[in-house]
């Protein structure tokens, strides 16, 4: 797989920054580095190799289809489905060069997804994405890029993820377009990628006469992760 453009951008950062005032008598040539020349990342708070543990009753991931019903006065509809059974775990190293991934892999239940049409999400489990077969799609972190100079803790920053995402037997490099925030002990944030059925060896649906599926899926993922000791 290769990273395609991505249709579903993460939510806007919502930077905050605290202004600093000097102390009476205060040299006026010294800054405060907390204010003014924060690091990419506060390397005193950070320093070393954090875990973050998947909370995946708080995480969600969803997929994105353009559907075709031929004959229909409304030919296009968006079909959306979604499961939050979700694991993994990633170990961020933080030191004065920004962030590393140490280790990182995620896991999705494929045969949990649902949408609104019961027959739709059978179909998916039994012929078109075969994931009763193949149930677990995985995604293995290698690299953190794009991360934005003043990417600081406690704030909202963009940036992306590569690694190998494997669905059925296929292994294809991906990357994600990210915003994420490390706030104490916790991360949050928001996923988006895209790739076509065709590069993980199936086809999209296409029902003769009854329902065409444009080949492009664009998945994203709300999650919240916990630190761990």
């Amino acid at each position: 797989m290769s990273g395609g453009a991505v249709e579903m951008p993460p939510p806007d950062p919502a930077d905050q920054a605290q202004e600093a005032t000097a102390e009476p008598g205060a040299d006026p040539s010294a800054t405060d580095s907390s204010a003014t020349d924060q690091p990419a990342i506060n390397v005193e708070a950070a320093a070393g190799v954090r875990t973050f543990q998947l909370v995946p009753e708080k995480s969600r991931m969803q997929y994105f289809v353009e559907e075709e019903f031929l004959g229909q006065a409304v030919p296009f509809i968006t079909a959306i489905g979604a499961t939050g059974a979700l694991a993994g775990e990633i170990a961020l190293r933080f030191d004065e060069a920004g962030v590393a991934i140490e280790r990182g892999e995620f896991t999705a239940d494929l045969s949990t997804l649902t949408s609104d049409r019961p027959r739709r999400d059978q179909a998916i489990r039994d012929r078109w994405l075969e994931s009763s077969r193949f149930p677990i799609a995985t995604f293995a972190a290698s690299e953190v890029v794009n991360l934005p100079a003043d990417a600081a803790l406690g704030q909202d920053v963009p940036f992306q993820v590569q690694g190998d995402m494997t669905i059925r037997d296929v292994t294809n490099p991906i990357t994600w377009d990210m915003t994420a925030r490390v706030d104490g002990g916790m991360m949050t944030g928001a996923a988006t990628t895209f790739f076509y059925m065709k590069e993980y060896g199936f086809d999209p649906p296409d029902v003769a006469g009854i329902l065409r599926v444009t080949d492009g899926v664009t998945v994203t993922v709300n999650f919240v992760a916990q630190e761990t000791p």
